[in-house]
């Protein structure tokens, strides 16, 4: 049987860590509403989300952090792991090869007369979670270089992304 005093120390470290990681996402969701309508560094997706894990003191955007959920449409149907309910604001939303402009939605079979852009990958910080989809801050979506508040619909949009992921930072 465990020492209580090792009990007692163990439950302040995993207190001590969940409570570090509700504070970074509280900063980094802080710093996306104090910037809304402002450009954050050279405007660009992945700056945003490196300030506001830095303004977290946080590693930035090039190591996401742990994965919490994620959701993709494949030739088997949507398949989803992790749990949305786990999802916090101020988590990390990576949308991987993603078309830049979503003008493909459901139900155009025709060829758009726009010309084929090839996909990207977009990154933002998540507000809020159903799963019907996701409003997030984001920057440099549609050609704006400032940071607003956007949705993107699971329902409507899976078939213009290869997957969405989250990550705590």
């Amino acid at each position: 049987m465990a020492e209580p005093a090792f009990l007692a120390l163990l439950f302040g470290l995993l207190v001590t860590n969940l409570s570090a990681q509700t504070d970074a996402n509280k900063q980094v969701y802080n710093f996306c509403v104090q910037h809304q309508g402002q450009k954050v560094g050279d405007g660009i997706c992945k700056t945003l989300v490196d300030e506001a894990l830095q303004s977290a003191r946080q590693e930035q955007s090039h190591r996401l952090g742990r994965e919490v959920w994620r959701i993709a449409s494949t030739s088997r149907g949507v398949v989803i792991s992790g749990d949305y309910k786990k999802v916090l604001p101020g988590d990390i939303i990576y949308f991987h090869d993603i078309f830049p402009d979503r003008y493909r939605y459901k139900g155009s079979s025709d060829a758009s007369p726009l010309q084929e852009r090839p996909r990207s990958n977009h990154i933002g910080v998540v507000d809020s979670i159903t799963l019907d989809g996701v409003r997030y801050f984001n920057q440099n979506a549609g050609s704006q270089k400032v940071v607003k508040s956007d949705y993107f619909s699971f329902n409507d949009n899976l078939e213009v992304v290869d997957y969405v992921a989250v990550f705590r930072p």
